[in-house]
């Protein structure tokens, strides 16, 4: 896997040879900050009241899942922004053809532009760490469900960012390829709501339950409680897999275009 290894370098050099990874992360980190800083006052708040009898109080480990829970759906809209030039800009540029030339097989470009992607995304994650330092000083969480929560996350991003290469390989243009990587993202946590309002079946195929199970929401709660499934495992391996398949299919497209 050279060839892939060549790949992650060289889309890892360009994103910090521009300004894309740099306001990726700042933005992420900036809104992220301000929903964690809201919550600790919320949690502040609650507390304070506990103490005079006028609220119910709430656990450091409430503000943790629900921070985590926020950051998935934020991660929604800050994947399409770094996956959109992943094959798209080679497409407009005309430089997929290079790369068809050099010693480099269509499953080693795939792979290779999915894991620099892969990798920045989680990087945000491990900067996102610093919540963890500040919630272990002012409670005691249970650091065991938040680390399944950083799982779920990572196993959550291997997903959009397959999905968000997939929708950037089938388009030349990078703003078409983050609004439909967006509407996808957002389509697929819906089908969970709107999943458990339907009783219709086709056949063996209840509706209701398979639209439910397809929303990566429902299979990242279960990690945000602490819970480690091997069937949501499982889901977002075979989800990362597919559209790995179907993103080299479509490149491979591309060669005898």
């Amino acid at each position: 896997m050279r060839g892939a290894i060549a790949i992650v370098k060289r889309e890892i050099r360009s994103y910090f040879c521009s300004p894309i990874a740099y306001v990726v992360l700042g933005v992420f980190l900036f809104v992220m900050g301000v929903i964690f800083a809201k919550f600790v006052d919320l949690y502040q708040r609650f507390n304070s009241a506990q103490q005079f009898g006028q609220a119910q109080g709430i656990t450091i480990d409430k503000v943790a899942t629900y921070l985590y829970q926020n950051m998935a759906f934020i991660l929604c809209f800050v994947t399409p922004f770094l996956t959109m030039r992943l094959f798209s800009e080679e497409k407009r540029q005309h430089t997929l053809e290079l790369l068809f030339t050099a010693p480099v097989r269509e499953l080693e470009i795939v792979i290779g532009k999915f894991l620099s992607a892969y990798f920045l995304m989680l990087l945000m994650l491990a900067v996102s760490a610093i919540y963890v330092f500040f919630m272990v000083l002012w409670g005691s969480p249970e650091l065991k469900i938040i680390g399944a929560t950083y799982l779920g996350l990572a196993l959550a991003l291997a997903c959009y960012v397959s999905l968000g290469g997939l929708i950037s390989a089938m388009t030349s243009s990078q703003a078409i390829a983050a609004v439909w990587t967006f509407i996808a993202l957002l389509f697929l946590w819906l089908l969970q709501s709107l999943g458990q309002g339907i009783t219709a079946a086709w056949g063996p195929i209840q509706w209701g339950p398979t639209l439910v199970y397809i929303s990566p929401l429902g299979h990242f709660n279960s990690f945000s409680e602490g819970l480690i499934h091997v069937k949501d495992v499982v889901y977002f391996v075979s989800f990362t897999i597919f559209c790995l398949f179907l993103t080299h299919r479509v490149v491979e497209s591309n060669r005898w275009r």
